[in-house]
């Protein structure tokens, strides 16, 4: 890992297990998702497995780019408009830069479009509240994807079909991200 990125969101990231974590963290942290967390890359969920990690925050929360690159697709991601009708709508931003390309998920972006570049920090949407119903958790969070480079899509994780072949885990990274 040769690329330093900048955290995603102006939170420090606490490595951690506990899904009900979220309730001793101090003002300004918030977890990064560790196995079984749902919340967690590759944890096994109902009807997938999850493709990225769950940083949960409060809606409005400015989401920045982990590194300088390009975006190179801005496309629905839950909600009525993605298949996904018991999510409200949100988008997420493909950037691709040295390391690949992040995925920014369940978020509204800030002005930004396709072919624009972003420098490492700089503010490319805000989280959106992306749960309809109350599970007892945040009902918004930034989920964050890494992709090989050339991807232009989000790709789903089933059992049966298999983990996309584009799919990284990006908790090596966040975990040594710094502004």
């Amino acid at each position: 890992m040769s690329v330093n990125w900048h955290p995603p969101i102006e939170f420090v990231l606490v490595p951690s297990d506990d899904s009900m974590s979220f309730q001793v963290m101090k003002p300004g942290e918030t977890a990064l998702p560790l196995p079984p967390h749902p919340g967690a890359f590759g944890v096994e969920r109902a009807h997938h497995v999850h493709e990225g990690i769950d940083l949960y925050c409060a809606e409005g929360t400015p989401v920045q780019a982990v590194e300088a690159g390009m975006i190179v697709a801005i496309i629905p991601f839950t909600g009525a408009k993605a298949n996904s009708d018991w999510w409200h709508d949100t988008d997420a931003m493909l950037v691709e830069g040295a390391s690949g390309v992040v995925l920014y998920g369940e978020i509204v972006p800030a002005g930004k479009q396709v072919g624009d570049t972003v420098k490492r920090g700089e503010t490319l949407g805000y989280v959106k509240q992306v749960l309809k119903t109350d599970k007892g958790r945040p009902m918004s969070m930034l989920h964050l994807e890494f992709h090989d480079a050339g991807t232009r899509d989000a790709y789903e994780w089933t059992q049966a079909k298999g983990k996309p072949p584009s799919l990284r885990d990006p908790t090596p990274f966040l975990k040594a991200a710094k502004p």
